[in-house]
């Protein structure tokens, strides 16, 4: 692969809010090309598999067929996989920016050490309104503390961020016991798998907080109040 310039897809698998979801895993897919990971799901060929080849296709939304359809797909490519797994020790954790920021750092830091030269990173649209998107976007670009593009699109007109659904969604069904078989498929094409706790994350943050003194105004303690919640 060439690493020269490398576009980061990323989506994630499980929420923050929710105290039932054990876990919540973010996955960033890495390719030179977006060409090649926007136009997966478009192959006419491929798509005439599946039942419904209008509808978008969603890993939680998809039948198993077309699951491990998608997946072969995706394990063909020539895609950089990389997957954060954070373990919320049972806690029910604000969707916010700053939250949100704190995984997609952690994922991206390693994508990183790995593939330096990033030229842009794409998310599925996560916030309404778009104030918390900007919001996002600041504390980001702190953390990562780079020149990068970053931006959010509708994964209905956008479908590259799907193939970074389809991996988070196999993952987070190998940790949650609901299966390996998806994640099987494209296990050789992970570059790597990390996992923490959500303590984890949230000193690491502030740890990175503290090292660039970003909001250098705020308490650590009012810091930490809105970052989680038990």
């Amino acid at each position: 692969m060439n690493t020269d310039k490398m576009y980061i897809y990323i989506d994630e698998s499980g929420t923050l809010p929710d105290p039932s979801d054990r876990v919540i895993v973010v996955a960033a897919v890495g390719t030179s090309s977006p060409s090649q990971v926007e136009s997966i799901f478009k192959n006419k060929i491929w798509r005439q598999r599946l039942k419904n080849p209008g509808n978008e296709v969603k890993f939680y939304t998809a039948g198993e067929k077309t699951r491990l359809a998608a997946l072969e797909e995706i394990a063909k490519m020539d895609f950089a996989i990389f997957i954060l797994v954070v373990d919320k020790k049972g806690r029910q954790i604000i969707d916010s920016p700053e939250n949100f920021a704190t995984i997609s750092w952690l994922l991206i830091e390693d994508v990183l050490n790995f593939c330096p030269n990033i030229t842009g990173i794409i998310f599925d649209k996560h916030f309404t309104p778009d104030i918390k998107t900007e919001e996002f976007n600041t504390i980001l670009s702190d953390l990562l503390n780079i020149k990068v593009s970053i931006r959010h699109v509708d994964s209905k007109l956008n479908e590259g961020v799907n193939v970074a659904d389809m991996v988070a969604g196999a993952t987070l069904a190998r940790e949650t016991g609901k299966g390996n078989q998806f994640y099987s498929i494209i296990a050789n094409e992970v570059i790597s798998i990390k996992q923490l706790n959500w303590p984890e994350a949230k000193k690491k943050f502030f740890d990175k907080k503290r090292l660039v003194r970003t909001g250098a105004s705020t308490h650590p303690k009012q810091a930490m109040k809105g970052l989680y919640s038990k």
